[in-house]
């Protein structure tokens, strides 16, 4: 294969590909040309195949550095980053009915094209690749992603509350979202019903149905909190997980968010239907909503990616942190420190998550042919020293500001800490004066003294 023309060079990097056999190269290279990996190997290899003779618009000496696939984040709401800090340590229905959904009331387009920068930049600085994204003005965020080059999956967020009218209305705003889509490089459509208990049957059928029709991937939030399966178990006399099945919901390209209050025939249930789950630990402790049961879950060998949820409730979008404290969590609730070890957590934060979303073919690894959404983490710095295992490095040591280079569809985005497709000063101003507007927009006395720090 002639790469004669190759668009980056990476080279003398220590790379973890995360393949089936994970399979490392202590020094290695990645040629990457039009978006894809077209080589990989070791530092030998490149020598014997005369490499050193091919014409390369960017190289990049990654002497010293970690090469891994960029994180596959597998659960947020992007634009609620402009709601961090404005709701804390409550618990979920009172943080959603008394500060969230009002404020959301309040949203304008323009608000989430912003909300969902600052959350690209974020992922970006902490080698996030690629998001899936539950949300409204999808639109706004759709544009917003492929100006900066970030590869989302997003989702408009189907809520009827068992009006038909307006399940209608959101089926017909998904369809319109999906032909939108169609016309973009990096962005895919996910369809998107926020819950069984906000969602009526007919809406979850006819979301299932479209994500037949266009085959694509489908989204829901599940089983979070006790209060969810107590609801709906007076409502539908069964689990939340039971009721999905009875109705035909639940299918191999579904991922199912949270996940924390699940039976054993749930698990059954969501196995037998090869439906993937998207373990949130941050927001799931921070809302008191519980522990995910990792153990029994990982067990039955269903798929399980990880997710930062929205940053008003996590409180931040950083993947790094997410792996590690899944680990830490479940090696104290299980005493047992041999359970997900940093290579699964790993995995779980870039195939399984690519797995979840349907993209496996794609990203989520190192490997020929995919597309080239990789991290380079800097290791000589004195929190990520000495080296010795580059999975516990990543897993147990290191935190976003270790990232170094975040190249996604063979595009760099961010080289040496500096952007190249946006400007986050920039972006930061604009989130600044969109939340005010948005706090005088909504008027109520909890905002104000909120609006003081952002004066």
């Amino acid at each position: 294969m002639s790469h004669s023309d190759a668009d980056i060079l990476v080279f003398n990097a220590h790379i973890l590909t995360i393949n089936d056999k994970m399979e490392t190269f202590r020094r290695g290279y990645i040629i990457i040309k039009n978006s894809k990996i077209v080589d990989i190997g070791s530092m030998d290899k490149f020598h014997s195949k005369n490499n050193n003779k091919i014409d390369v618009k960017e190289e990049i000496n990654a002497k010293g550095d970690l090469v891994f696939p960029g994180f596959v984040n597998a659960h947020g709401h992007f634009a609620m980053t402009l709601f961090r800090g404005i709701a804390d340590d409550l618990p979920l229905m009172k943080w959603l009915n008394e500060y969230i959904w009002p404020i959301e009331a309040k949203l304008q387009p323009a608000d989430c094209y912003v909300g969902t920068q600052l959350a690209a930049i974020e992922m970006i600085q902490g080698g996030t690749t690629t998001a899936c994204d539950m949300y409204f003005n999808e639109d706004q965020s759709f544009n917003a992603l492929e100006e900066i080059g970030f590869r989302g999956v997003l989702g408009h967020g189907m809520i009827d509350f068992g009006d038909e009218k307006k399940g209608k209305q959101e089926i017909s705003e998904t369809k319109k979202f999906i032909e939108l889509v169609k016309k973009g490089k990096l962005c895919s459509v996910i369809v998107s019903p926020h819950a069984v208990n906000t969602c009526s049957d007919n809406l979850l059928i006819e979301a299932k149905n479209l994500a037949v029709e266009y085959n694509l991937p489908l989204q829901i939030h599940l089983a979070e909190t006790k209060d969810e399966v107590k609801e709906v178990k007076k409502k539908k006399k069964s689990t939340p997980t039971k009721h999905l099945g009875d109705i035909g919901f639940l299918c191999e390209n579904l991922v199912a968010g949270h996940c924390v209050w699940l039976n054993p025939e749930d698990i059954k249930l969501l196995k037998e239907n090869n439906v993937k789950i998207s373990h949130n630990p941050s927001s799931n402790l921070k809302l008191g909503s519980g522990v995910f049961n990792f153990k029994d879950i990982a067990k039955s060998e269903i798929t399980i990616a990880l997710g930062t949820d929205g940053a008003s409730s996590n409180n931040n979008l950083s993947m790094i942190e997410e792996l590690r404290l899944a680990s830490f969590l479940h090696k104290g609730i299980n005493t047992n420190p041999e359970i997900l070890p940093a290579s699964e957590a790993i995995k779980m934060a870039t195939i399984n998550g690519a797995k979840a979303l349907g993209l496996e073919n794609e990203v989520g690894s190192l490997e020929i042919g995919k597309k080239a959404d990789l991290v380079i983490l800097n290791t000589r710095m004195s929190n990520v020293w000495p080296p010795h295992n580059p999975y516990s490095l990543i897993a147990y040591c290191a935190n976003d500001s270790n990232v170094k280079t975040t190249i996604i569809n063979g595009q760099i985005v961010m080289k040496d800490r500096q952007f190249l497709t946006v400007d986050p000063r920039k972006v930061l101003s604009n989130a600044k004066e969109s939340l005010i507007q948005i706090m005088d927009r909504a008027n109520l006395k909890q905002y104000n003294d909120k609006k003081k720090y952002l004066q």
